[in-house]
């Protein structure tokens, strides 16, 4: 008897997917004019500080003060509990040793529970200290920038607040690579410039895709707001999702990209035609009972609407007092006012304050900010949109890093640092010099 026809083979599984490599032009070590080799920090803070002389024109030597912000955001002094504290230490120790007491401090607050960190040596010195989750390795940090900048040999400029906030955001890199799940972003000012949209040529939209490659959730987290308006969402974030497209996602990775618009009221993931849909509220918003107590406004529209209709009579009164011709924004969650003329910063940062402290008995909570064009006040806030985010993830504070820039106390990213590790960055080249950082420490920790 002829033996029967052999059973065709399976067919081999394919091939488990790689992290995506993104070649760049100094991906190698860099090497001094003596011959000395630069870490990747150093390196990459060269190519961030090359590029802002280059965009912005100027004839000297580039300088590490936030000059990119002070541009865009009048010159209003940035404020940070933290970095204050390491600059004032600085007027009696020197720089090094500023950097290891405010890591020790730190270090030792932390490991303090939580309810009792008031009383740590650092919390009681500087007792509007935001939370950290994590020791930060400043030394680290610092001896990295130092390859850049040699800040430690400088006897009479003491650190900027700029160089400090670079410092720190390094070490938060550092301690966030081991295991992060979810890096969110700030959109207008952190991803792209002000006013604009994520355009093809954006660098970090390699970058946003290394960290999906990588099991990663990315989130933008913007307080635009288009309720039921999908494709308004979409043009923001056009060059990204044709890039999406163009790669062709797998759906595991295309699903750890999410927005969340209004400062935390419309959920957005990307579907199989790489475009933006809402997430329906009952599975994001109503089916944790943690979260759906978060959102009990949305189950009083009367109480949304009578307080909306107080901070925009506020905001039409106070820009009357300030001189201020406006046109008012009014949307479902949200209601602002954008000067017809040019004005200064400084008086929307006055119109923005005016808010906070007007409404600061409201019941429903709420987001006074300047956005540097114009002064919005939302129902709802970051910290909410995070909290909502992680759990909607299973994701915990520690694992999550939020990059933002308007940590000041007239900015929307203020009420995140209550609930994951922050970066504050001052322009959308920063962001990527830091998520390269990031990606390489990821790749060694966890690849390597």
């Amino acid at each position: 008897a002829s033996a029967p026809p052999a059973s065709p083979a399976s067919p081999a599984p394919p091939p488990p997917r790689q992290p995506r490599k993104v070649a760049h032009p100094t991906d190698t070590l860099a090497t001094t004019a003596e011959g000395r080799k630069v870490g990747r920090a150093a390196q990459y803070m060269r190519e961030l500080i090359s590029r802002q002389v280059k965009v912005n024109k100027l004839s000297r030597a580039g300088s590490l003060t936030d000059s990119a912000v002070l541009r865009r955001k009048g010159r209003l002094k940035e404020q940070d509990p933290f970095i204050e504290f390491i600059i004032s230490l600085c007027d009696t120790h020197d720089t090094a040793e500023a950097i290891a007491k405010a890591e020790k401090w730190l270090s030792d607050a932390i490991a303090v529970p939580a309810a009792k960190r008031r009383y740590s040596k650092l919390y009681t010195t500087v007792p509007t200290l935001g939370n950290f989750y994590h020791p930060l390795p400043l030394t680290r940090a610092l001896t990295e920038y130092d390859e850049f900048c040699a800040l430690t040999k400088r006897r009479y400029v003491r650190p900027n607040f700029a160089e400090v906030r670079h410092i720190i955001n390094i070490a938060q890199v550092h301690a966030s690579a081991k295991d992060v799940k979810l890096v969110t972003f700030d959109a207008d000012g952190t991803l792209y410039a002000d006013g604009k949209h994520f355009e093809e040529d954006n660098k970090m939209i390699d970058k946003i895709m290394q960290l999906m490659d990588l099991g990663i959730h990315v989130a933008i987290v913007t307080a635009a707001g288009y309720p039921g308006d999908a494709k308004r969402f979409e043009g923001r974030l056009r060059g990204l999702l044709d890039a999406f497209k163009e790669a062709d996602l797998p759906p595991d990775v295309r699903g750890r990209f999410h927005v969340m618009g209004g400062e935390c009221n419309y959920l957005l993931d990307v579907n199989e035609k790489f475009e933006l849909e809402f997430v329906p509220h009952e599975q994001w918003r109503e089916a944790d009972p943690v979260v759906k107590e978060l959102y009990w406004y949305t189950q009083d529209r009367p109480k949304v609407e009578a307080f909306l209709d107080r901070a925009q009579e506020f905001l039409e009164n106070y820009a009357e007092h300030l001189q201020l011709e406006v046109e008012v924004l009014r949307k479902e969650y949200a209601v602002g006012v954008l000067p017809k003329d040019g004005t200064v910063y400084e008086n929307l940062e006055e119109l923005s304050i005016a808010s906070m402290i007007e409404l600061s008995d409201a019941e429903v909570p709420y987001c006074a900010f300047n956005g540097g064009n114009d002064v919005f006040v939302d129902v709802g806030n970051k910290n909410i949109g995070l909290q909502t985010m992680m759990r909607y993830l299973s994701i915990e504070g520690h694992q999550t890093l939020h990059v933002g820039d308007r940590f000041t106390s007239t900015g929307n990213d203020t009420k995140v640092r209550d609930a994951c590790s922050i970066l504050w960055v001052a322009s959308p080249d920063e962001t990527t010099f830091f998520m390269r950082l990031l990606y390489r420490d990821i790749v060694s920790t966890r690849i390597l």
